[in-house]
């Protein structure tokens, strides 16, 4: 059971939306010269994420349960290892915990709840719209990652321009969305499009991180790599869209840690390196051990 819930949620990806948020934050601390909150509210923060994350997850698998009997039958609901009910009942769980959260002491209450808004908007209407699917779903991402950057900035402790941050996170997002609808309706306008916003998502956050930091960070120059790689089609690599996906998805990693270097630490920038490697690799392994469906 509970391996079924784990697949259900795609519990191994729920850190990219925590990485999001914390790196958002770190970089508009920086950029407003605050100090940073105790160790309890990161975490809450981080849980608020995940919350989020396996809200819209399940959500997605519940709406379309009927439809995957056809199309994907070896997912929990349709196959049967998962009553609805009790997948229902998970998703309400998560909604609640994230709200009740909060994103922790410097969240907002209310970006969490447009955040569960659009998730299920996105789940409920749009996912099969490929501009109203990818706007929601960037807005989702870019709304998790503003929890606690949306404060900080109404309050006048970071500078507007902060935001910008968990916009490149929510580009970045769309990117893959798009990238996704090519393995039903292949397109080379869609692959050539999704390239370009991951182009200009993470050349953005690296732009960002280095206004923040007053310097050019270690990230960036990964940054510029993986830019010039999207831009001559070596990332994602050729082959089969979901691995193409699971690519761009675990690129989350990176474009979190380019952020996360507007910190101006460079114990944190090289911490948040190791920790994106680190997730990138673990995130794999448990995608295998899960055997995640597609």
């Amino acid at each position: 059971m509970l391996k079924e819930l784990l697949r259900y949620l795609r519990v191994p990806l729920a850190p990219t939306a925590a990485c999001d948020a914390v790196a958002c934050l770190l970089l508009a601390l920086s950029a407003g010269d605050v100090a940073a909150p105790e160790p309890l509210a990161w975490a809450l923060l981080a849980a608020t994420s995940l919350c989020i994350y396996g809200f819209g997850m399940g959500l997605n698998d519940w709406t379309d349960r009927e439809r995957d009997r056809l199309l994907n039958p070896a997912r929990p609901l349709p196959s049967g290892r998962l009553a609805p009910g009790l997948a229902l009942g998970v998703l309400l769980l998560l909604g609640a915990g994230a709200v009740a959260l909060g994103g922790g002491p410097r969240g907002s209450r209310e970006v969490v709840g447009l955040a569960l808004i659009l998730a299920t908007l996105y789940d409920l209407a749009t996912k099969h719209a490929l501009v109203a699917g990818a706007l929601s779903m960037g807005g989702v991402r870019a709304a998790n990652a503003a929890i606690a950057v949306v404060p900080l900035v109404k309050a006048g402790l970071a500078p507007v321009w902060t935001l910008l941050a968990p916009l490149a996170i929510g580009c970045w997002s769309a990117a893959v969305t798009i990238l996704s609808t090519t393995e039903e309706a292949p397109s080379a306008a869609r692959v050539r499009t999704a390239r370009l916003l991951a182009i200009l998502a993470l050349a953005g956050a690296a732009s960002l991180a280095i206004a923040a930091a007053g310097r050019f960070t270690l990230a960036c120059v990964l940054a510029a790599g993986s830019v010039l790689s999207l831009a001559f089609g070596k990332v994602p690599k050729p082959g089969p869209v979901k691995r193409q996906v699971l690519e761009m998805l675990l690129g989350l990693y990176l474009v979190a840690a380019v952020i996360a270097g507007g910190a101006g630490s460079i114990e944190v920038e090289l911490g948040a390196l190791v920790l994106a490697f680190a997730l990138t690799y673990l995130t794999q392994r448990m995608i295998f051990a899960l055997r995640l469906p597609g």
